[in-house]
């Protein structure tokens, strides 16, 4: 079955059904046939392995714009917080 690879750097790569893959302890194994593994990949190079397919060009499309809605409320959140640190503390 199809599947996409995301690795921990973020880069994405889309396999077909050509390739058989097994993940075992966290390693994941592929090559061409079950049991005959060219690639093994080790658990902290991998982050996400997505069965079925590709994304759709609207699901990077929302992906996107969804960090950068969370990017601009964490930038407005940060100038707030510089905001505060600016003004005097009040003493009674």
């Amino acid at each position: 079955m199809a599947f996409t690879l995301t690795y921990s750097d973020g880069q994405e790569t889309d396999y077909d059904d050509d390739t058989a893959w097994e993940v075992e302890n966290g390693v994941l194994k592929m090559g061409r046939r079950d049991g005959e593994w060219s690639v093994y990949v080790s658990p902290s190079h991998w982050a996400v392995l997505e069965v079925g397919g590709q994304r759709g060009k609207d699901d990077e499309t929302d992906a996107k714009a969804d960090a950068r809605a969370d990017d601009e409320t964490d930038d407005a959140d940060a100038g707030a917080d510089d905001e505060d640190r600016d003004k005097p503390d009040k003493q009674d």
